[in-house]
């Protein structure tokens, strides 16, 4: 089994930073190894697809629009992942729209994908989060940081 940790975002876009700054900060803690990677996928959707086809599990981090309270922190999987990206908050999410959609025509869509979303206050041009997302920050980090070492210590 291969895990594949994917921060997306944009880090000029306020809040929409928190998935990027998520994985960064994981990436100083678990460095590659075989059977997992720990990446900043930025804005990259499609060209995110060869990174996706290595991968049994996909657990990505981004922010998101549920209209919940800011900073909320959620997990989305199984079917329901297809349905938050057609409710898409910034351009990247149209691109992982496309990416899972593709990487599943192509047979290579990982069995298992899981979103951990942190509900965004402003995803205004600016390069701070909200107090919110910012204080929340750790919450998503510790789910995504239980998710790598539960994978590690069963793989």
């Amino acid at each position: 089994m291969k895990l594949l940790v994917l921060g997306i975002g944009n880090l000029v876009m306020n809040d929409d930073a928190a998935g990027v700054l998520a994985a960064q900060e994981l990436m100083k803690e678990f460095p590659e190894r075989e059977n997992l990677r720990v990446m900043d996928g930025g804005t990259l959707g499609l060209d995110l697809l060869v990174y996706i086809e290595w991968a049994d599990r996909l657990v990505i981090a981004d922010a998101v629009d549920f209209g919940l309270d800011a900073g909320t922190v959620v997990r989305v999987d199984g079917n329901d992942i297809d349905a938050v990206f057609e409710n898409k908050l910034s351009g990247h999410q149209m691109g992982m729209k496309d990416m899972l959609a593709t990487a599943q025509l192509m047979g290579v869509r990982p069995a298992e994908v899981m979103l951990y979303g942190i509900q965004t206050e402003s995803v205004d041009m600016d390069m701070t989060l909200s107090p919110q997302v910012e204080a929340n920050m750790p919450k998503l980090i510790e789910n995504m940081r239980k998710e790598i070492t539960d994978f590690l210590a069963n793989n």
